[in-house]
């Protein structure tokens, strides 16, 4: 009885940071080399230390692939060619995984979070929106669009299999957005607007529990 008791104190205390935690949730997606971790990186710059965090869905699918494959899960997350060499593999991978499970990975992003404010800067599919929109109390979907030139310009080249595949088209027929950003190299200063627009939402839908 005494174990049970401890148990069921742990599960209430983890229950009470939880709901602390990621009150507000900033969805990015976009196509490859659109991007998405700029606009996130810079997203959370406008934060204060301790006020968000990004979390990436991707994280803890290259962790399980490179485990049970036993790949270098660092060179995994890297933008490099060893990342390449098994995008389409790791890509069929995590699809199984979520046909048995959709909330498989973002269960894994959220269960980590200790910010009020969490930056999804890779999310692929309607499954990946539906999750947060169903578990935290605010969620802002954001489009990050470029040109084919712009991204070709960043290293993109198309892959069949990969841009052609759900990870990548999953959401090109999401509605709607809250924030479309046109990333594009002439356009700095109206990305930067928009983001700074997202920061001060966030902000003032955490400052009651989370002062920033």
């Amino acid at each position: 009885a005494v174990g049970l008791t401890a148990a069921a104190i742990a599960v209430a205390l983890v229950r009470r940071k939880r709901k602390k935690a990621a009150r507000v949730v900033v969805i990015f997606s976009g196509k490859r080399k659109c991007g998405k971790d700029y606009c996130s990186d810079l997203l959370l710059e406008l934060f204060p230390k301790g006020a968000g965090e990004i979390g990436r869905l991707s994280g803890p699918l290259k962790r399980a692939y490179a485990d049970e494959h036993g790949l270098d899960y660092d060179q995994l997350l890297a933008a490099t060619d060893y990342k390449e060499r098994y995008r389409s593999d790791m890509i069929k991978w995590g699809d199984a995984r979520r046909t048995a499970d959709p909330g498989y990975f973002a269960s894994l992003v959220l269960s980590g979070v200790a910010a009020p404010i969490l930056l999804i800067s890779d999310a692929r599919r309607k499954t990946d929106v539906e999750f947060f929109k169903k578990r935290c109390e605010r969620v802002y979907v954001v489009r990050i669009q470029a040109s084919a030139a712009t991204r070709g310009s960043r290293g993109w080249v198309f892959q069949a299999g990969v841009d052609d595949a759900e990870s990548e088209c999953g959401l090109d027929d999401y509605a709607p957005w809250d924030f479309v950003i046109d990333n594009e190299p002439s356009n700095a200063a109206s990305t930067r607007r928009t983001l700074e627009e997202i920061a001060a939402l966030a902000a003032a839908q955490t400052r009651n529990t989370f002062p920033l």
